[in-house]
């Protein structure tokens, strides 16, 4: 969705990067590629024809055209623009009492169940919440009771389900009642969805409403979804006074305008966003990240805490000093590979970074395969040859660690080659950083 939106208005704004003035003409012209981009994502049209409104308003009101080098005002003119389209401020979200109830809304196949799931394991992560109880209310759909039965399982948490039961409203009443005498900390209330909006549906879902009396009311939006996702999200508003809403699989190729469409017209905002298919791809949605992504500006702030949140920090130290020593092994190097992948690929990891869009996508993938390689060889290995690399001069160890990886002597040499070198700037680094003659440059940093 980054790469589909971004692409696009940033190279409608390096026109104006480029100038030193700007026109009339220029003005027109870049605001109609930033429109053409925005439509081309899918982005509703109301949205689209406010945003132009509001850049243009700004742009004519602080005399940008008489300014010299224009380009920079422009990009932060866009940027504050685009931040207000998608909420402006982060929806923060913080559970102030118990059982705290959320109701989950939304149409047949828009991933309803699964973020059912992901939104339990990060409540439970981030907040320390301790009892949750997972509640199937779809009653019509036996796969979906089975699949939040599953990832209830999967990610240790209670679940309440009726499976032969037709009674909506008995299952949530019974559900709610347990969560009170059993003093739940969470309930999450997975209701049924159709592939389309019908009366039937909407009026059961005011009844579970009425019964459960949630505290939020969560519209699950697809980046898939086209422009009836609008409609549709209209009339769960209307009906149920929706409290924000949960955009799927923004991670995907998807152009994922219509779903983010749905904060401005609705004035609805996106709380969560779901960055991938893993039971921790869930993330809070933060308007202004959201936007310097967009703009190909990063999100260094997102990745931070990413790694944070995976890293051990003790061993990040340990790791650090034994680098500064000269000591690092094989081993430590596994260690490091394991612990980069748990915050994502490279391919991934750089779309965080500034110019994210402008990175060589088979160069990052290449990269990827390299670390999954390493990965291989090592683990092929014994602890004490990790520990101490000099016992892989032994010809019949190679042949061993060779045969047991499944890989090449080439890819074997190469570790070993790469290991030595980056070994050998430890050194170099650590020799000068003692000595105070570090110089940054000469470590290609």
């Amino acid at each position: 969705m980054f790469d589909f939106i971004g692409s696009r208005m940033q190279k409608a704004i390096e026109k104006a990067t480029k100038k030193t003035q700007l026109k009339e003409t220029d003005i027109l012209e870049i605001t109609r590629d930033i429109k053409l981009a925005l439509l081309e994502a899918d982005v509703n049209l109301k949205v689209v024809k406010s945003f132009i409104d509001s850049i243009k308003e700004k742009v004519v009101g602080q005399e940008l055209m008489k300014q010299l080098n224009p380009g920079q005002q422009m990009v932060k003119i866009v940027k504050e623009e685009l931040t207000n389209i998608l909420g402006n401020k982060v929806r923060e979200f913080q559970i102030n009492k118990k059982p705290f109830i959320i109701m989950m809304t939304g149409l047949q196949g828009g991933g309803k169940t699964t973020t059912t799931a992901k939104l339990a394991a990060y409540l439970r992560k981030k907040q320390n919440i301790e009892k949750i109880l997972l509640v199937a209310a779809d009653v019509y759909r036996p796969a979906a009771i089975q699949q939040l039965i599953s990832l209830a399982k999967q990610i240790n948490v209670d679940y309440y389900e009726k499976s032969s039961s037709q009674n909506v409203d008995l299952i949530v009443k019974e559900a709610i009642d347990k969560a009170y005498s059993e003093k739940y900390d969470l309930v999450i209330i997975d209701t049924a969805g159709r592939l389309s909006i019908d009366e039937k549906l909407m009026d059961e879902l005011v009844r579970v409403k009425s019964i459960a009396k949630p505290n939020e009311i969560f519209f699950v939006a697809d980046a898939l979804s086209g422009q009836d996702i609008i409609n549709v999200a209209t009339t769960f508003n209307e009906k149920l006074k929706l409290t924000g809403s949960i955009i799927t699989k923004l991670d995907s190729d998807a152009r994922g305008g219509a779903a983010l469409s749905i904060r401005y017209l609705l004035n609805v905002p996106i709380v969560f966003i779901g960055t991938g298919e893993k039971i921790s791809n869930m993330d809070l949605f933060y308007p202004d990240r959201m936007a310097e992504r967009i703009l190909g500006m990063g999100d260094v702030l997102s990745l931070i805490e990413k790694a944070e949140e995976v890293i051990d920090e003790k061993k990040s130290k340990k790791m650090l000093h034994k680098m500064m020593k000269g000591e690092f092994d094989l081993d430590d190097l596994l260690d490091n590979l394991k612990q980069v992948k748990k915050i994502g690929s490279l391919q991934k990891i750089l779309k965080f970074l500034p110019g994210n869009l402008k990175v060589d996508n088979t160069k990052a993938e290449k990269a990827d395969e390299k670390l999954k390689l390493f990965e291989i060889i090592i683990s092929s290995m014994t602890l004490e040859e990790r520990k101490n690399p000099r016992l892989l001069k032994n010809a019949s160890r190679k042949e061993r660690i060779i045969k047991g990886s499944g890989r090449s002597a080439q890819e074997y040499n190469m570790l070993i080659n790469e290991f030595d070198q980056m070994k050998k700037r430890m050194k170099e680094f650590s020799t000068k950083a003692k000595g105070g003659q570090f110089d940054p440059s000469n470590f290609g940093i």
